[in-house]
C-alpha cells in the first residue's frame, strides 16, 4: 500500500459487527436486542463512512468535491490542517489529502532501480551527471533529505498524492546539482570542506524555491563520484603536481623558519657573550676596588703601627734620658758584660777604660756628648 495515498484501509467491519450483535443477543432482552443491534450497526456504518483517522507521523488537508450547506463548506481545497486523530468526513462530498510529516529521501544514484524499489521512505532516480568548471563529467551518488511542512501549499503548487516528489525535487534537482556542484573542479569532490560548503549551498537553492512550496529540504548529501580512467588519471596528475609545488613552498617556509632560527641562535649567543663580557668586567673591577681598598687599610694600619713603634722608641729613649738614667745604662752595660769572663781594657791614658768614671764611658760609647747632652 502507498505510504502517500488519501485513504488507508479499513478492519473487517461486517464481521465485527456480525460478532458485536451475536454477543449482544446473548444477554439483552429480547424487545430491546435488535434495536439496540440496529443502532450500533447504524454507528458503526456512519463511523466507518463519515470518518478518517490520521496516523500519528501524518497530517492532511480537506479536499471538498461537492459542496453541501453546513456540513462541506465551499469547494476546492481547504487551508486547514488536520492533524493526527479521527476527523468528520461527509462520504461522496469530500476527502483527505494525507502527507507523511516523517522524514523522505530521494536517492540519485547508479544502481538499479527495482533492486531497491521496496523502501519505503526512500525514491530512488539516476544518478547526477554532472559537467564541472574544467570540462569533466562526473557521477555522483546524491541524498535530498526533505519533509513536507505545509500540506495545503504543496497541493496547490504541486498536486495530490506524491506528485511533489517528481515536480517539487526531481525536476529541480538536475539544475540546482548543475549550478552550485558545476563550479567545482574534479578533485575538489575530494575536498572535505568545499564538498560540504557545496552541499550546503545545493540545500539552500532547493529550500529559495521549494520553502514558499510547503516543502523543506534538511541535508544534500554527496558521495561516490565515478570519473573516466582519462579524467581519473589527469586528477591524479593534477594532485601530484599540486603536492609538489605545495612541498617546495613548505620547503621555502622551512628553509626560511630555519634561518630566521639560526639568527636568532646568534644574536643569542652574541647577547650571551656581551653579557659574559659585562659580568666578567664587573667582577674584575670590583676585585680591583677590593684589593685597592685591602691595600689602603692594610698601609694605614701599617702606618699606625709604624707610628705606634716609633712613639713607642720615643719614649723608650726620652725614659733613658731622664733622671736615674745612668744607673739604668749602668746595670744594663752591666748585663752585657756580666756573661765575659776577661776584659782587657787600656786603663791609662786619654782613652784608658775606667768603669767608674761613667761619664767617660758614656763618651766613649757615644751615649753622652763631650759638652753634657
Amino acid at each position: 500500500m502507498n505510504a502517500f495515498s488519501s485513504r488507508r484501509s479499513r478492519p473487517d467491519w461486517r464481521g465485527l459487527t456480525e460478532n458485536l450483535g451475536e454477543n449482544l443477543r446473548s444477554w439483552l432482552p429480547t424487545g430491546f436486542s435488535f434495536l439496540i443491534l440496529l443502532g450500533i450497526v447504524v454507528a458503526a456504518i456512519l463511523y466507518r463512512a463519515c470518518t478518517q483517522y490520521i496516523q500519528p507521523d501524518e497530517f492532511a488537508v480537506k479536499q471538498v468535491d461537492v459542496p453541501l450547506p453546513l456540513l462541506t463548506g465551499a469547494k476546492g481545497i481547504h487551508t486547514n490542517i488536520y492533524q493526527t486523530g479521527v476527523h468528520w468526513l461527509t462520504p461522496g462530498c469530500e476527502k483527505f489529502i494525507v502527507f507523511p510529516k516523517s522524514l523522505r529521501v530521494i536517492t540519485l544514484h547508479s544502481q538499479d532501480k527495482n533492486e531497491t524499489a521496496r523502501e519505503k521512505f526512500v525514491r530512488f532516480e539516476e544518478a547526477a551527471h554532472i559537467q564541472t568548471s574544467d570540462g569533466f563529467f562526473i557521477n555522483l551518488d546524491i541524498s535530498v533529505l526533505y519533509r513536507v511542512v505545509n500540506p495545503y501549499q504543496v497541493v496547490v503548487e504541486f498536486g495530490a498524492g506524491s506528485l511533489y516528489e517528481q515536480n517539487g525535487i526531481i525536476l529541480q534537482a538536475e539544475p540546482t546539482l548543475k549550478a552550485t556542484l558545476g563550479t567545482l573542479h574534479p578533485e575538489d569532490f575530494f575536498n572535505a570542506v568545499r564538498r560540504v560548503a557545496k552541499q550546503n549551498e545545493c540545500r539552500d537553492r532547493f529550500n529559495d524555491f521549494l520553502l514558499s512550496r510547503g516543502l523543506r529540504v534538511e541535508h544534500v548529501l554527496i558521495r561516490y563520484p565515478k570519473y573516466h580512467e582519462a579524467v581519473q588519471a589527469r586528477i591524479e596528475a593534477r594532485n601530484i603536481q599540486e603536492q609538489t609545488k605545495q612541498k617546495n613552498v613548505e620547503e621555502s617556509k622551512l628553509a626560511q623558519s630555519m634561518a630566521s632560527l639560526k639568527e636568532v641562535e646568534m644574536q643569542g649567543q652574541a647577547a650571551l657573550a656581551i653579557k659574559l663580557m659585562e659580568g666578567s668586567n664587573f667582577v674584575t673591577r670590583y676585585t680591583a676596588q677590593m684589593e685597592a681598598y685591602q691595600r689602603k687599610r692594610k698601609s694605614e694600619g701599617d702606618r699606625v703601627i709604624a707610628l705606634a713603634e716609633a712613639e713607642k722608641q720615643r719614649m723608650i729613649n726620652m725614659g733613658y734620658e731622664g733622671s736615674g738614667s745612668e744607673r739604668l745604662i749602668g746595670l744594663q752595660w752591666a748585663r752585657v758584660l756580666s756573661g765575659l769572663d776577661t776584659i782587657i781594657l787600656p786603663s791609662g791614658g786619654e782613652q784608658g777604660f775606667n768603669p767608674l768614671d761613667l761619664d767617660k764611658l758614656m763618651q766613649q760609647l757615644k751615649l753622652k756628648s763631650a759638652e753634657g747632652k
